[in-house]
């Protein structure tokens, strides 16, 4: 094939320099090819993708033999200069540096352009191994090889892009593009005259799904732009909006800029089409121009984790200043004062907007709290502080992603512990209660006891948890599997007056040799039957638990001679000690000693035959029976001292 016609007019070496991975993402290179089109007049954009190739199409101006060689494959060809708007549609025209088009050599190895202005047809090909070949022989031109004009495939003035050889990143390309670019372009639509399709699919506002998100929205913009923004909220999150000044002055230059900035309901909700948009985007004639300016303000409060927004700043990009972006084409330079002006700008907004969340969620999470008719008599009776103090409380309740019955028991807990802290301040009046003025004294101690009363009444309700577990396992026949470690943790289980027991090492390790020797000399029916010894101390009794297995038969007189010997034990231990505490030895069985079926009054002399030897006989289901009915009558006798606690528990939808 003859020379081509087509010709790079530069040093290859510049390519070299910036890079031909130009850009990070499918998106950004892609939003190149949209601008460019934009900039070409273009009324439709069309992006085809399957897993071999990228093909886009845009019916705009076309480029002729002279636009190609001097003007698209001219690296660093100034656009402004020639045409800061376009002919057609008088749009501002987006490119400025000329680079954007390297883009394309980050994600696809070979380039093929068809194009067509006013029945001019070109057609060529651009072999990015070719060109890196030609850069490292430091050649001064690459030719672009020439495609037969005949396989341009449209008749109407446009571009057609194709983009083949994908690189491997560009492969797992997500189904979310539409969404995406519709992010990176705020003049996508017919109302602009340009619309594109992704697949044969229209990108239009929704596909933004930004606003949607948004719960509190600081809006800086004329009326009509305010309305266009409140448009497209979603009535079931948002809240309520804020009108924001659009001018603002840095070092003795006033600057303007339109926009939003919003918090969601929740950080997940951020969380979007693999994704985050927990980010203030910069946005410079209807496109990106900046990702995120959020996370360079060094914002650390939970609040941040919220926000969201995109701000127009026309300022950065004016025809007649110079370029503020980098040549990366995603990035301004810092040092600007433009770009500190927004820097400075976007860091005051956030103090602001830091200030203003903080009061609407605790507001937020007084009206949610309130929904509880429970909770708004409560609040309803506070003094104005105390009101002050709630609405701090349930707003930091309400900044908690937890599920909704998680909130209810945050604020269940969350008001006793409000009220003991204003018993506090009750107890500390009592010194300036006269004799006479015993009302103010009964008042006082009457809240003493409904607080003690709810605490003992959750504790309660704790308890009742462990008992339906004993009683599940039971069912599943699984009680030995659980019953120890439920028996060391809940000394109560055996006797209400153990709420805590105590670890002595050094009593324990004696008990453990001396029980071993016992072991030694158990017989082996005793052995299968046991499961085993824990020792705690509760009351100031030590305490020795003997589990057998609760479908084992055990045999009286074996026991007997059991019990003898770790009653002499603990006689011993103790003494050794000088240890004056009594203590108790209870056997847990799960059937009658001896498999005994006589009458009760036998049985139960049997039982209280090893009262001399400080043990007591229990069986699991009595174990289970007697603490559920103790604190079953515990909460029938406490309905109204237990009020908060009870509303709560006895139902999910207690609301208004």
């Amino acid at each position: 094939m003859s020379e081509s016609k087509y010709r790079i007019s530069m040093d290859l070496q510049v390519l070299n320099h910036l890079g031909l991975n130009l850009y990070s993402s499918m998106p950004a290179v892609l939003s190149e090819v949209v601008a460019n089109a934009w900039d070409a007049d273009a009324e439709n954009v069309n992006i085809n993708i399957d897993d071999s190739k990228i093909i886009i199409f845009d019916d705009g101006s076309g480029m002729n033999l002279n636009d190609i060689n001097e003007r698209f494959l001219k690296v660093g060809y100034r656009k402004r200069d020639e045409l800061a708007v376009t002919p057609k549609h008088k749009r501002r025209v987006m490119g400025r540096k000329g680079i954007g088009k390297l883009s394309l050599f980050s994600i696809a190895s070979k380039i093929s352009i068809l194009t067509i202005k006013n029945g001019d047809k070109n057609a060529f090909l651009i072999d990015t191994v070719k060109l890196e070949t030609a850069i490292k022989k430091n050649k001064d031109v690459y030719s672009p090889e020439e495609i037969d004009t005949n396989k341009i495939d449209f008749d109407c003035n446009g571009t057609k892009i194709i983009l083949e050889d994908l690189k491997k990143r560009t492969l797992t390309l997500g189904k979310h593009l539409r969404c995406r670019l519709a992010r990176r372009f705020s003049i996508i639509g017919s109302n602009n005259s340009f619309q594109v399709f992704v697949n044969d699919e229209e990108i239009k506002l929704e596909d933004r799904a930004y606003i949607q998100k948004a719960q509190y929205l600081w809006i800086y913009g004329d009326k009509t732009h305010n309305n266009q923004i409140l448009s497209q909220i979603n009535s079931k999150v948002f809240k309520q909006s804020f009108d924001r000044n659009t001018k603002f002055v840095f070092n003795g230059i006033e600057y303007s800029i339109t926009g939003w900035i919003s918090t969601s309901e929740e950080p997940n909700a951020l969380k979007d089409n693999d994704e985050t948009i927990n980010r203030i985007s910069i946005m410079i004639r209807g496109k990106m121009a900046k990702e995120d300016i959020l996370s360079e303000c060094g914002e650390t409060g939970l609040y941040a984790k919220y926000v969201f927004g995109e701000l127009n700043a026309e300022f950065l990009d004016l025809d007649k200043d110079e370029d503020i972006i980098t040549s990366n084409r995603q990035n301004f330079f810092e040092d600007d004062n433009r770009y500190l002006a927004l820097f400075e700008f976007v860091k005051g907004e956030l103090r602001e907007i830091k200030n203003n969340w903080e009061d609407l969620r605790n507001q937020l999470g007084t009206e949610e709290a309130n929904k509880i008719k429970v909770v708004k008599e409560w609040y309803d009776n506070l003094g104005h502080d105390d009101k002050k103090a709630a609405r701090i409380l349930f707003g930091k309740i309400n900044q908690l992603t937890i599920e909704y019955n998680d909130k209810k028991e945050l604020i269940r807990h969350g008001i006793v512990a409000f009220e003991t802290l204003r018993l506090r301040d009750k107890v500390s009046e009592f010194e300036n209660i006269s004799p006479e003025d015993i009302s103010t004294f009964i008042k006082a101690t009457t809240v003493l006891n409904n607080i003690e009363a709810a605490y003992y009444y959750n504790i309660v309700q704790e308890r009742l948890s462990v008992i339906k577990k004993m009683k599940d396992v039971t069912d599943e026949n699984a009680l030995e599997k659980v019953v120890q470690d439920l028996l060391s943790k809940n000394l109560w289980l055996l006797d209400p007056a153990w709420d805590r027991g105590t670890e002595l090492p050094a009593v324990e390790e004696s008990i453990k040799k001396q029980f071993d020797t016992i072991n030694d000399k158990l017989t082996k029916e005793e052995k299968t039957s046991r499961l085993d010894v824990r020792y705690r101390k509760a009351s100031n009794r030590h305490i020795i638990i003997e589990l057998k297995r609760s479908k084992r038969i055990v045999n009286s007189g074996d026991l007997h001679n059991q019990i003898r010997k770790y009653y002499s034990a603990m006689i011993k231990i103790l003494d050794n000690m000088k240890d004056k505490d009594s203590f108790e030895i209870i056997v847990l069985i799960g059937k009658n000693l001896d498999n005994m079926v006589s009458s009760e009054d036998t049985y139960k002399k049997t039982i209280k035959s090893f009262e001399e030897f400080n043990t007591r006989i229990m069986h699991y289901q009595e174990l289970i029976v007697n603490a559920e009915k103790m604190y079953s009558d515990f909460i029938t006798n406490n309905k109204k001292a237990s009020d908060i606690f009870e509303k709560f528990i006895e139902t999910n939808d207690n609301t208004e």
